[in-house]
């Protein structure tokens, strides 16, 4: 491979304005650990919505590049690299796997000079230089569009349920908020088969996606009767309570769904510094409530793993993908992530030709 090597990107450059597509330059070579990809697809997360916002705070690597899930084909590696060859098909991951950790790549605007700050893993570009620990190799048998979502949405969800519950077929489960995420949370559930599944969210759009995906009951939880109706399921409370949701009264709301003893798992991201408010009696009397940090998976074993059960379509996350972008208009893609009427996941294509 001759550098240097130049790419497309979508960069961040102010908060709350639109992505701007830029011609990178890498000048090379690459440091150890490193390894040059081509992407295919990119999923949208919520954490990239947030970096636009801003809603981390001050964000002192501002102009950056952003995405942390896509399937890709490895272009060129360092030396040092053992995990993948060139030529082998890889899902890009923002959890740390086996593998050494690089140096962040240098980045420049090929037109400016200016330099363009990047992680260890980026996706919302049609080229990338990542991390050793950021790629898990796989066949390149299954489609390469869902796939994407391996390394992110599709293992946080079920993450959360095989990694982080004890589940049998008397337990009752609620789920606040089936965005994304939220409904990969639903098809895993529904393998284990508790006796609830209850699905809640302000979408009906989502809800209606969330019974297809094995839901039990759901619940719009806007609705003047929400209050009445959910109390008929839930009696003295769900045994687990999975928040997937960053909204600070929405997590407060969900805590106080959960039986005392329960669980109670955290899985969205609320806005920096924010508060809430609990019923410390209820905690402790052994309602616990505790995080998940994309679903406490292991991407070496548990992304292959999973995409087993894709393949035997035990575990059918193509079917939450409800609109695919070119990436050239990726910003539509980003407007429509945060419409309000919005369900399912948006994938971001990459054209090579």
């Amino acid at each position: 491979m001759e550098y240097p090597f130049y790419f497309y990107a979508a960069v961040l450059e102010s908060n709350n304005k639109p992505l701007s597509i830029k011609k990178i330059k890498f000048p090379g070579p690459l440091k150890p650990g490193q390894i040059l990809v081509k992407l295919f697809y990119s999923g949208i997360c919520g954490k990239q919505i947030e970096e636009i916002k801003g809603l981390g705070g001050d964000d002192p690597y501002l102009p950056h590049l952003l995405g942390h899930e896509a399937t890709a084909i490895v272009l060129d590696k360092s030396a040092e690299v053992s995990k993948v060859n060139v030529g082998d098909t890889v899902v890009l991951h923002w959890m740390k796997g086996d593998g050494l950790q690089s140096e962040v790549p240098d980045y420049f605007c090929a037109e400016t000079g200016i330099k363009i700050n990047a992680g260890w893993v980026t996706t919302f570009n049609d080229h990338a230089v990542v991390s050793e620990n950021r790629v898990t190799k796989i066949s390149g048998k299954s489609d390469l569009m869902p796939t994407a979502l391996f390394g992110c949405a599709a293992t946080t969800g079920p993450g959360v349920v095989f990694n982080q519950m004890n589940i049998s077929d008397e337990t009752s489960v609620a789920v606040v908020g089936v965005g994304g995420v939220g409904l990969f949370v639903i098809q895993a559930l529904a393998l284990k088969k508790p006796k609830n599944i209850v699905a809640i969210d302000i979408n009906d759009k989502a809800l209606t996606l969330a019974k297809k995906m094995g839901a039990t009951n759901i619940f719009n939880s806007s609705n003047t009767d929400f209050t009445k109706k959910i109390n008929d399921i839930k009696g003295s409370g769900f045994d687990y309570v999975l928040t997937v949701t960053g909204d600070k009264e929405a997590i407060e709301s969900s805590i106080e769904l959960a039986s005392v003893p329960g669980q109670v798992i955290i899985i969205g991201v609320p806005p920096k510094d924010s508060k809430i408010k609990v019923d410390p009696w209820k905690i402790m009397h052994l309602r616990n409530i505790s995080g998940s940090l994309g679903g406490s998976i292991n991407p070496s074993t548990d992304i292959p793993e999973y995409i087993n059960l894709y393949e035997q379509g035990k575990l059918p996350i193509d079917t939450v993908v409800t609109n695919v972008f070119d990436f050239r208009n990726i910003n539509q893609a980003i407007e429509l992530f945060n419409s309000e009427n919005h369900s399912g996941r948006i994938m971001i294509k990459f054209n090579h030709d």
